[in-house]
């Protein structure tokens, strides 16, 4: 008598499909804990905040001017800092708050692998930060809409946060030789092509060319942002209390941000820190917003250093996870 077949199930198939079924659960948590909620509302009312205080200083009687790709990407850059802050904190709770709250134990007695849980933990953090620089990179974008752009020359060129350029009239009235551009046509935002006012017709940069390149700037901030969740990860998958691992990520992060104001730290820390290549980024976005081409080759070394990070932090957090003693 001929058996019925049975089917054959691919172990690593059953695998993938029970980590997406995880992840899915664990962004739904996600979305629903009132801290990831606060981090996103926190993040767009710093950067819509900061944004309109830099047009005030543009519209205002100061020599500091900004076009509209240069308040996008420096409103941002304030807005992610602040985000990147949370989001450690966000990493350093994922495993950590499980522990905290007592129900990590229920977690694992259900049908599934440590490996699987903890893999679906860190792609909800993945998920998270995509979210939180695409808010962040999207809030700039309408602050700096709300900008009349200003074509810049090598005569006429716009005063940056630096302070190290001026514009064509230190008064504020228009020069005879070189007269204000006209208003461009309305409309929102206000994005257009990088010009010459000299020589109006000749186009420095084309509008999409800017926007595009800029756009892939905020892509490359994921690695470094989400390096930076990572290391708290990996604080919340060895200690068991979320305060503590919470404190000590983000006490790491703001002691690698100060040690960006001096220049000894900056030269020899820069290559190495998983926090550097946001500033580097940031800086060779304001360039290509006033024109300028820009080599991403320095950047991309930095963009790379964090995602060894990110490849390191979660591959340890991975193994101490599935090794350790988790009786609560």
């Amino acid at each position: 008598m001929n058996e019925p077949r049975r089917s054959r199930r691919i172990p690593v198939l059953g695998c993938i499909g029970r980590t997406a079924r995880l992840t899915w659960v664990e962004i739904a948590k996600l979305i629903a804990h009132k801290f990831f909620l606060f981090t996103i509302l926190m993040t767009l009312a710093v950067t819509v905040l900061l944004g309109f205080v830099g047009k005030s200083f543009s519209e205002g009687r100061t020599n500091i001017r900004f076009s509209n790709y240069s308040l996008w990407v420096v409103t941002a850059s304030f807005g992610l800092q602040i985000a990147t802050i949370l989001l450690v904190a966000q990493g350093a709770m994922a495993m950590s708050s499980e522990a905290t709250s007592r129900t990590l134990n229920t977690i694992l007695c259900r049908p599934i692998r440590r490996i699987e849980f903890a893999v679906a933990k860190a792609l909800s953090l993945v998920f998270a930060t995509l979210v939180i620089v695409g808010a962040t990179g999207l809030a700039g974008f309408i602050v700096g809409g709300t900008v009349q752009d200003t074509p810049r020359s090598s005569r006429g060129m716009i005063l940056e946060i630096s302070g190290s350029r001026r514009p064509a009239s230190e008064a504020g009235e228009p020069d005879e030789e070189h007269p204000e551009p006209p208003p461009r046509r309305a409309g929102f935002p206000t994005y257009g092509d990088v010009v010459d006012p000299d020589f109006p017709d000749l186009v420095i940069s084309p509008k999409w060319e800017v926007l595009g390149n800029i756009s892939f700037g905020f892509l490359l901030l994921v690695v470094p942002v989400l390096a930076a969740a990572a290391v708290g990860f990996f604080l919340g998958t060895l200690l068991d209390s979320s305060a503590l691992a919470t404190g000590l990520s983000v006490g790491i992060f703001l002691t690698l941000e100060a040690t960006k104001f001096f220049a000894p730290f900056e030269e020899y820390l820069g290559r190495y820190a998983y926090n550097y290549p946001i500033n580097r980024l940031f800086t060779l976005m304001r360039e290509i917003g006033n024109g300028a081409e820009v080599d991403w080759k320095d950047a991309l070394g930095g963009v790379e250093a964090s995602a060894v990070y990110i490849v390191v932090f979660f591959l340890v957090s991975f193994i101490v996870f599935c090794r350790r003693d988790v009786t609560l």
